[in-house]
């Protein structure tokens, strides 16, 4: 009971809870539409790789423009920068929908309006889960990230299972599910609205360039933060081909209508909510690494099950075994990268982070080739495969990294000793509008290393 209790502290705090449900609503919203793209990209050719063609521009956007979204994250007020996210992606969608209603959608079009909804999300996501730290106390920080995530993940749930309920019960055009996702949107906007302002970070005579070189500097030369970053990339990237894939395998293997992918990306976020309620107690302690690995593996195995099951009904099955390994290992692998993290960094490494998505939607018409060439299981398993070699060689990278010192500033060196010495900092100038109080409310709030204090030094599990 205490555990519950502890689980959702945060939203005890009025203005997180309404940033969290007002965060979640635009989610489901913007989820409803990314599974949506490649449902009727395939509708419109038949295509595989059409159907990863379509939602490529999202991933564009994303990829081009993370970086700077979380260089505007740390020098700008929040709260402007997601309103204005909100507003051009009600705008985006609502005239995709239109669109498809009236049949004038082309994959073109389709591809347009998914590079436009990505750089509105590229630039103002950083900025949303950023806020997070400037509307809770510090001390609430560690659970606030916890909620933020599962509020996507509720967001998973939420927009792909109304989508698809609607697609199995009333064969409800796809174009008026993009006008119901463009109206939450504008449910979410008043939520925003009232909400405080918070201060920008003072930049001045800083230009965005140099701050980006500094972000990624440091991301580079940071050993956890690097072979993380790129484990990331490679989960998202592989984790994701589902969504391009499976319209095509249930048209082509199972003689199903394609829309019916949707019921997939619902079970994929059910099974991603049930595995981060235990997963959110678990990764603050010495397990953290292991169950990284081990969500990991789970997520090939799912795919490789998917890739051979003889039926529709065990594909919903399996669905959730992959879900949940996808899921699991995105939670445990960002939560082990904020909190090896300096708060000063914080907004730049979340747009580091999000460009994975990018690459997923770019890397996702290649998915489609090779299903159009091979056959899309053979393609799937191949994914499969992928995770797992990725896998391997993060045991590799694990093993080699474990025992470093952990950096003084970050979240996992606080908590594990605070009186301890720690390694030195990065040879990266400071930005300007660091100061112990920004660094607090900004810190990385999911705190991944075990307690552990040393005479002199602290070292990473």
């Amino acid at each position: 009971m205490n555990r519950v209790r502890d689980t959702f502290a945060a939203l005890a705090v009025r203005n997180f809870r309404l940033q969290w449900t007002a965060s979640m609503l635009s989610t489901a919203a913007f989820m409803t539409t990314f599974v949506l793209v490649p449902v009727v990209g395939y509708d419109l050719t038949g295509s595989f790789a059409a159907s990863g063609l379509a939602a490529m521009g999202n991933g564009v956007a994303m990829l081009l423009l993370s970086p700077f979204g979380g260089v505007l994250a740390d020098r700008l007020p929040k709260k402007p920068l997601v309103i204005i996210g909100q507003l051009l992606s009600f705008i985006i969608i609502a005239v995709t929908g239109v669109l498809i209603v009236t049949e004038l959608i082309t994959v073109a079009l389709l591809f347009v309006s998914t590079l436009l909804s990505g750089a509105a999300f590229a630039l103002t996501g950083p900025a949303r889960q950023s806020w997070v730290a400037e509307l809770v106390p510090t001390p609430l920080l560690p659970n606030a990230v916890a909620l933020q995530q599962m509020a996507i993940n509720i967001a998973q749930v939420l927009g792909p299972t109304a989508a698809s309920v609607a697609v199995l019960t009333s064969d409800l055009n796809v174009g008026v599910l993009y006008l119901a996702a463009s109206v939450v949107f504008i449910v979410a906007l008043p939520l925003t609205l009232i909400l405080p302002n918070t201060p920008a970070a003072a930049v001045a005579g800083r230009s965005p360039a140099r701050e980006l070189r500094e972000g990624f500097g440091y991301l580079r030369r940071s050993p956890r933060l690097r072979i993380l970053w790129v484990f990331w990339l490679l989960v998202v990237t592989c984790g994701f081909s589902i969504q391009t894939l499976m319209p095509g395998i249930l048209d082509q293997e199972f003689g199903r209508s394609s829309d019916e992918a949707v019921v997939i990306n619902s079970i994929f976020g059910f099974s991603a909510l049930a595995v981060n309620i235990p997963l959110a107690g678990l990764v603050s302690g010495r397990f953290a690494w292991p169950l990284l690995l081990g969500t990991a593996a789970l997520m090939a195995l799912g795919l490789w099950l998917i890739a051979a099951a003889p039926t529709y009904g065990l594909i919903l099955i399996l669905s959730a075994v992959a879900g949940a390994g996808r899921s699991g290992v995105m939670l445990v692998n960002q939560s082990i990268m904020m909190s090896n993290t300096r708060p000063e960094y914080f907004g730049r490494v979340m747009s580091f982070v999000l460009m994975a998505f990018g690459l997923s939607a770019v890397i996702g018409p290649l998915w489609g080739v090779a299903a159009d060439l091979i056959g899309g299981r053979e393609t799937l398993f191949l994914v499969g495969l992928i995770v797992l070699g990725g896998t391997g060689l993060m045991v590799v990278g694990w093993l080699r990294t474990r025992r470093l010192p952990l950096e003084v500033g970050t979240a996992a060196a606080t908590v594990a000793a605070p009186t301890a010495s720690t390694q030195p900092a990065p040879h990266t100038p400071p930005s300007p509008a660091f100061s112990p109080l920004f660094a607090a409310r900004l810190a990385p709030v999911v705190l991944m290393e075990g307690q552990k204090t040393q005479a002199s030094v602290v070292s990473g599990d």
